[in-house]
């Protein structure tokens, strides 16, 4: 199978080098990805797979049906780009200022491009019905897999899969995990109501910078205090912002941060801690706060059985593996992971030669490995044989 495999895959390697290339220069932010949907669609449409009706927004899912009984499989690829100014040497840079695929979704939604024209043109290969989602909005909350799985795309879905390239290790390497994948993410900002005024009078006055930076330290100690050491979470202050001038008192100050935790529930009650800690000391300093909070993405909880497949399917062609660590990163993956089984696994893309040096992600010099397409693309057809 090995062979037939990377036989078969190589035949489309012009193909996604080609879409990847496109969506790359064509980079577009979330909820706004207009172009790079439409050349989804065309594609898609000449591919003779028909796209899922109801689907809201910039979405985009084709359904192949192989007209031989068997499991309904889905594999999902995120099509937004982000508010960076490309940096990195390459022809295929992209063509809007402001705006770069620095996070790899370029060679998520070229791989599972190549994919749907790889088993439209060779459905003997197939049994049941694949699902290619084309996701909007992953880098933006509420996120486009929300829309998608109250659209009803995960109704009949058996299993979904998903792969995130990685920049930062040699390409070939796959990195997976059971449980937890990447953590529930939370942001908030705290509003603390002072009253203006000279600084000559304060006592005619309610300065709200003190009070903000008494919440502030408190908020700080809020892990070591009132969370068990052996669970992993993060509260952070990250921004403070009051007053203009030296003598006069603000009227307000705001309080920003987040919050990321691998156990829903424990988001919860870390919001619940937020709120005691202002409405205490703003008590105490006889003032009133206003919390604005939100809650994005829940936990990833990656499936063993899928793990399994998805770790059979690198064996089978031959790739290192290695156990992914959980990240703090936020992933609308996890939608779809509540109503039905699947993992999203990593394959590294990074080559420092090619590159430049080894950039991160969410970087403006950011630039994958484009032999790493090639992995991928064998590595969905593998996971997908593997699982009929």
């Amino acid at each position: 199978m090995q062979k037939m495999i990377k036989d078969l895959v190589s035949d489309y390697q012009a193909d996604v080098l080609e879409y990847f290339h496109y969506f790359h220069s064509h980079a577009e932010l979330s909820f706004m990805e207009y172009e790079t949907s439409a050349y989804i669609r065309e594609k898609l449409q000449q591919f003779g797979i028909p796209l899922m009706e109801g689907v809201r927004g910039t979405s985009t899912v084709g359904i192949l049906d192989s007209g031989v009984e068997g499991p309904v499989l889905a594999f999902r690829a995120d099509i937004d780009a982000l508010p960076i100014q490309e940096k990195a040497p390459v022809a295929y840079a992209s063509c809007t200022a402001g705006v770069m695929h620095a996070c790899g979704h370029d060679s998520h939604t070229a791989v599972l491009l190549a994919l749907a024209k790889l088993m439209s043109e060779h459905k003997d290969l197939l049994r049941g019905k694949v699902k290619f989602i084309f996701q909007a909005a992953e880098e933006k909350i509420p996120g486009g897999a929300v829309a998608l799985c109250e659209d009803g795309v995960m109704e009949d879905v058996d299993a979904i899969y998903a792969f995130h390239c990685s920049s930062m290790l040699p390409t070939g390497l796959i990195a997976t995990n059971t449980g937890a994948g990447s953590a529930c993410v939370g942001t908030y900002e705290i509003h603390i109501q002072g009253k203006s005024g000279h600084i000559c009078m304060p006592e005619e006055t309610i300065n709200p910078l003190p009070i903000a930076c008494s919440v502030a330290t408190t908020l700080n100690q809020v892990l070591a205090n009132r969370v068990n050491p052996m669970e992993r979470a993060l509260l952070s202050v990250t921004s403070l912002h009051c007053g203009e001038k030296d003598n006069i008192v603000a009227d307000k100050a705001v309080i920003g941060g987040n919050i990321r935790t691998f156990d829903d529930n424990l988001m919860d009650t870390l919001f619940d801690h937020v709120e005691q800690i202002c409405g205490g000391i703003c008590s105490a300093y006889g003032t009133t706060y206003h919390l604005e909070k939100e809650i994005g993405y829940p936990v990833v909880w990656n499936y063993e059985k899928e793990c399994k497949i998805v770790n059979q399917a690198a064996d089978l062609l031959g790739y290192p593996r290695e156990v992914s660590n959980t990240a703090m990163n936020g992933e609308d993956f996890s939608y779809y992971l509540k109503e039905k089984p699947g993992i999203i696994f990593y394959i590294r893309m990074g080559n420092p030669e090619k590159s430049d040096g080894w950039h991160p992600h969410h970087n403006g010099k950011f630039q994958l490995d484009e032999d790493g397409l090639q992995v991928a693309l064998e590595m969905e057809l593998a996971i997908y044989l593997l699982s009929i």
